[in-house]
């Protein structure tokens, strides 16, 4: 019998499989480009985010309290990109720590917040398809390739 912890685990494949898939079609050159308005971040804000968020919600899955908010990949100097695979490497990395995390803890007893972990995993799961929503505007806005996975879960297209 499969454990919640081995479908979350699965649940997030998939879905950070869309980022994973997303990288693989992006071209450093693409990390550093914005959305066309002036308070945009650019594309490689978006990674950072995710992946700092992710990294920074293991204690929250344990303890409901997000102790600091910190990421491992350091932003790229201004006007520089990101290496894809440094991106990579960390999300994966990060991805490592989160199952290791899940498959440890019971997930449907109550933390210090008075939640369980898995009300806990549900916000990180928000917070990577907010992030995979702000990627659209992105890949539309700037003309980027539409992975074949996100055209099938986000029903995306260029219509003629």
């Amino acid at each position: 019998m499969t454990s919640l912890s081995q479908h979350l685990q699965t649940h997030w494949q998939q879905l950070r499989g869309m980022t994973y898939d997303l990288l693989n079609v992006l071209s450093a050159q693409y990390l550093t480009k914005s959305l066309p308005f002036a308070t945009s971040q650019d594309i490689q804000y978006q990674f950072f985010c995710m992946l700092g968020t992710q990294e920074s919600w293991l204690p929250v899955l344990s303890s409901g309290t997000m102790e600091s908010w910190d990421c491992s990949l350091m932003p790229a100097p201004e006007g520089d990109a990101l290496s894809l695979a440094d991106v990579k490497a960390h999300f994966e990395a990060a991805d490592q720590a989160l199952f290791a995390q899940l498959a440890q803890i019971d997930l449907l007893h109550p933390v210090g917040d008075g939640n369980p972990p898995l009300h806990h995993y549900m916000v990180l799961v928000e917070h990577e398809a907010h992030h995979q929503g702000q990627l659209i505007n992105f890949i539309y806005a700037l003309d980027l390739p539409i992975p074949p996975s996100w055209a099938d879960k986000w029903a995306l297209h260029r219509g003629e």
